[in-house]
């Protein structure tokens, strides 16, 4: 059974705590056992009550009050991964995807080999400021699908734009890098990845156009949905001139639209490949500005550059790759293209065969 947390569990509460999802729980609670969802709890031994509050925390256990007693709420869950089917149409368009939170427990004891603790390291994520990637969080009922296995890095300090491209620039990876935790001899690691969604919609997979989409919560259907959305308008502007902007772009343009202006002059030069169907113009359109963010990190213009100002024997992990967003209610997937070290001074090391074995 792999370990995943879980995006659409219901609220708890009280004592015993009253599960709205059908799971199957342990440490003396009961609830509808149809599923094989597993809540997990931190034990009490000695709780300190705090007047008035309702809250306590202690090393990161958080419990609540129910009449004089406190009771320990939700800390963890674990779920059986998505079904088979739902594996395997991702497969379809990345034949390589695994589980997002299987990626991040891989990439933390990988890491952990060069002797860092997951929690002394300041991740950076450069992915789609898309609300579907945020975060996953323990107790919290949102819609981020970053996985909750990379919670225990430091940050993440968020270094991309539209698309994942890493707009953010030198500055960025000079601000990023100094955070480094010094004291501790701590290291860095940065996940660049664009993302794509790919639905289960019966209708959607019927019509080959359930790639580049996704059922969002609050939305009737994954039909109409463009995941990703800046995506969807770089590659559609570059080949179809749409609102009548300059093709090829010109910055002048696309005046406070410069992440705009990035994308589609990265799609501009493909542009008369996007003959196909939605689906497989976004499947192609996503990968050439991973490809693009890719070259740009490792390249002379990225974290190697000397105006980046990347402190000397400093180890930065690297992973490049294309997180692939699913219907609300499920995990996501992620697919690696790369895996990379870099050390100021020594350049850059290829951990890509060794780390991809692991997942």
């Amino acid at each position: 059974m792999s370990t995943l947390k879980t995006n659409n569990i219901e609220p708890v509460s009280g004592n015993g705590i009253t599960i709205n999802s059908s799971l199957t729980v342990t440490g003396g609670i009961t609830a509808s056992l149809t599923t094989p969802d597993v809540l997990t709890f931190d034990p009490i031994l000695t709780p300190t009550v705090v007047a008035g509050g309702m809250f306590y925390s202690s090393s990161g256990n958080f419990y609540v009050a129910s009449s004089s007693a406190w009771t320990p709420i939700l800390t963890a869950v674990t779920r059986e991964p998505n079904s088979s089917s739902y594996d395997a149409l991702v497969q379809l368009t990345y034949p390589n995807a695994v589980d997002s939170y299987h990626f991040g427990e891989v990439a933390k004891s990988y890491i952990s080999t060069f002797g860092y603790a997951s929690d002394n390291i300041v991740l950076a994520n450069s992915i789609c400021s898309d609300d579907v990637n945020g975060p996953t969080f323990i107790n919290e009922i949102n819609i981020g699908q970053f996985p909750s296995s990379t919670n225990q890095f430091l940050g993440p300090f968020m270094a991309g734009g539209l698309a994942g491209y890493p707009h953010t620039g030198r500055l960025a990876v000079a601000a990023w890098a100094s955070h480094a935790t010094t004291q501790t001899t701590g290291a860095l690691f940065l996940i660049n990845m664009p993302h794509i969604g790919i639905s289960q919609q019966a209708d959607l997979i019927s019509a080959n156009d359930n790639v580049g989409r996704m059922h969002r919560r609050g939305k009737a259907s994954a039909t109409g949905d463009q995941t990703c959305g800046a995506v969807f308008f770089a590659y559609t502007q570059s080949a179809a001139n749409i609102l009548g902007l300059s093709v090829p772009p010109t910055a002048s343009q696309y005046t406070d639209n410069y992440q705009w202006y990035t994308l589609t002059n990265i799609l501009y030069p493909f542009s008369a490949s996007f003959t196909g169907s939605y689906s497989q113009n976004m499947v192609k359109a996503t990968e050439y500005i991973r490809s693009a963010s890719d070259a740009w990190i490792v390249g002379p213009n990225g974290i190697s550059n000397a105006l980046s100002f990347v402190p000397a024997n400093l180890d930065i992990f690297y992973c490049n790759g294309t997180f692939i967003n699913t219907d609300d209610g499920y995990n996501s997937y992620v697919t690696v293209n790369s895996f990379q070290k870099f050390v100021s001074g020594s350049g850059w090391t290829d951990h890509t065969a060794a780390f991809i074995s692991s997942l």
